[in-house]
């Protein structure tokens, strides 16, 4: 069996009319004389990834307007070697880029046969947005949410609305109306939606969250001889089952196969089929960098029915 891959991919998207170009009847050789020139967005601007796309993902919406000269079939828009989409008539789009960083956008003019004629480019750079709260992040995925209550070991309470980002959750065999934790947890549920719809992900099932306990459960927080449990801070979620758009389960308790040791979680050979898509799954999210800590049921018995995942500070693994 060949290894699996950790790596987590994510794509650029673009929102457009989606309108092609019309020929206007024109004569052989009439695409002759075809150029391009790109009045918007500026070279170097700068544009905050801070509105909700329609992954459940946050994108920086950039206006296109693009100044044609001729006749040609379609312009198409793309961003480095991805194709987001064609220009309307008028020459515009809106370009919704998910991912920070310098970004360069190239408008290509074809004519009927699929050549290109001309095109133009420009640099832009897409920033995080200027957000200083956890609870600004909610508002930006629009999770809904009321404040508190206030519990013991939670810095940051809220009580979300569920779906979070249109990711619905179960627990104990009914869906959630409401998930309680620290505005930490809930805000990376908010970015783990988009790329759990992306596996074709549409539930998650999971085992709690806030839970005031010591870790294994061995005396009363704040006195715990092995430490106080992430789920103590509302930091914390157990995942144990996903459901997707065709109504196939991938149950951890079943499904994950424990790796052999000394293999490594998202290193280890996997079993084709179940095994491999949780196994993809939860490395894709953990190199994602969503949680801190992923414990798998590799790390013990007592993870054997589920994903820990937690944001505990100045951790950084998965086991």
């Amino acid at each position: 069996m060949p290894p699996m891959h950790s790596a987590w991919r994510t794509g650029w998207l673009v929102m457009t009319s989606a309108l092609w170009w019309a020929a206007c009847g024109s004569e052989p050789g009439a695409d002759e004389g075809v150029s391009l020139s790109i009045t918007q967005p500026e070279p170097g601007a700068m544009f905050a990834r801070d509105s909700l796309g329609a992954s459940g993902a946050l994108v920086a919406s950039i206006p296109v307007d693009v100044d044609v000269v001729g006749a040609p079939a379609r312009v198409e828009l793309t961003l480095e070697a991805a194709v987001l989409g064609d220009l309307d008539p008028d020459g515009h789009a809106i370009a919704a880029l998910a991912s920070a960083g310098p970004a360069t956008l190239t408008a290509t003019a074809f004519d009927a046969d699929g050549n290109a004629l001309a095109s133009a480019a420009v640099d832009v750079i897409v920033v995080e947005p200027a957000v200083t709260t956890c609870r600004g992040w909610l508002d930006l995925y629009q999770v809904q949410y009321t404040m508190g209550p206030t519990s013991p070991g939670v810095m940051d309470p809220v009580t979300a609305v569920m779906p979070i980002n249109g990711m619905p959750f179960r627990s104990g065999g009914a869906l959630r109306t409401k998930m309680f934790g620290d505005c930490s947890i809930i805000k990376s549920l908010a970015e783990a939606a988009p790329m759990l719809r992306a596996k074709q992900i549409v539930e998650v099932t999971d085992l709690g969250v806030y839970n005031y306990r010591c870790i294994g459960n061995t005396g009363t927080p704040p006195n715990c001889p092995n430490g106080i449990s992430q789920h103590a801070y509302g930091n914390a979620i157990d995942l144990a089952v996903f459901k997707d758009a065709a109504g196939v389960t991938y149950n951890v308790t079943t499904d994950f196969v424990i790796d052999p040791a000394p293999e490594k979680t998202c290193t280890a050979a996997t079993e084709p089929g179940k095994d491999a898509f949780l196994h993809e799954l939860i490395c894709g999210l953990k190199a994602a960098k969503l949680w801190n800590i992923v414990l798998t049921p590799n790390y013990n018995a007592d993870h054997r029915d589920h994903f820990h995942v937690d944001l505990k500070a100045g951790s950084d693994f998965i086991d």
